[in-house]
């Protein structure tokens, strides 16, 4: 009996009615997923901070001025590549 009364409403009640059904719905889904999505982002924030604090960290250990020489383990069967050029010995000239 209840459904038929429903049915006998104007259009524009009915769809109304649905409108406020779905978004009640909608809220109730949302309260229970919201806990859910909520832990993921603070992780997510937290995995973010800890990356960029380690990084930065990495940074300050290193001093001004350090020179730091990184080897390729790749190239070690590679012929030796010559970075310079010929030695030239320069003369120094009298000056009168």
């Amino acid at each position: 009996m209840f459904f038929y009364t429903i049915l006998t409403l104007p259009p524009f009640f009915l769809n109304l009615l649905c409108f406020i059904f779905f978004l009640y719905l909608f809220v109730f889904i949302l309260r229970l997923l919201a806990p859910y999505f909520l832990r993921y982002m603070m992780r997510r924030m937290a995995n973010k901070f800890e990356k960029k604090f380690t990084q930065e960290e990495e940074k300050k250990s290193k001093n001004y001025g350090d020179t730091i020489v990184e080897f390729d383990s790749n190239n070690k069967d590679e012929k030796e590549k010559d970075f310079g050029g010929e030695y030239v010995d320069y003369e120094e000239l009298d000056e009168k």
